[in-house]
């Protein structure tokens, strides 16, 4: 299994709320306990604190049920975007369902955080211009964070007060979901 697997397969075993030693870990999971040191070290970079029972009888214990504070981030998004790319077609469209999720998880956790102002007006414009974009299939070029984009729109998402749309990123070969109050210079 990977890395990644057996992390969470170690997590996993832990969340019974029984305490396993090292060795034990090791068994079930067939790697050395020096693996099973290097998997809590990954869980507690993400902000899952497995306890440690020092001694003889000692090991590893978690008993905090489904209490993770995992999250992503642009820089994830990027790192997966560009591994995607080296893959050949039919593994990067399985992955980029996956990715689409992530992108959607960051941009709504992002557009919480920092609170956007809002100029109505301005949204509606962009509406209008998109939907039609959207009806007669055309391409549109704005900047988005400051990079020009030319997109073919398919749909919009509605989020807590915010709108999103998804579609087809020209220039990136890739579906992308954007927030529409971060498009600027918009052209059909």
């Amino acid at each position: 299994m990977s890395k990644v697997s057996n992390t969470l397969t170690m997590l996993r075993l832990l969340e019974s709320g029984k305490k396993y030693s090292v060795k034990e870990l090791a068994e079930k999971l067939e790697v050395s306990p020096r693996m099973i040191k290097s998997y809590k070290e990954e869980l507690e970079k993400c902000g899952i604190y497995i306890d440690t029972i020092l001694g003889r009888y000692g090991g590893y214990v978690y008993h905090r049920k489904h209490n993770y504070n995992i999250s992503f981030d642009y820089l994830d998004v990027d790192a997966i975007e560009s591994v995607i790319y080296k893959l050949d077609l039919k593994e990067q469209q399985k992955l980029n369902i996956t990715l689409e999720k992530i992108r959607s998880i960051v941009i709504y956790s992002a557009d919480e955080k920092r609170n956007i102002k809002i100029d109505k007006e301005d949204l509606q414009k962009k509406y209008n211009i998109i939907s039609r974009a959207i009806q007669e299939q055309n391409i549109l070029t704005f900047k988005f964070h400051n990079k020009e984009r030319r997109f073919q729109p398919f749909s919009f998402t509605y989020y807590k007060d915010f709108i999103y749309i998804t579609g087809y990123s020209i220039d990136e070969n890739d579906i992308k979901t954007l927030n529409l109050s971060g498009i600027d210079d918009l052209k059909m």
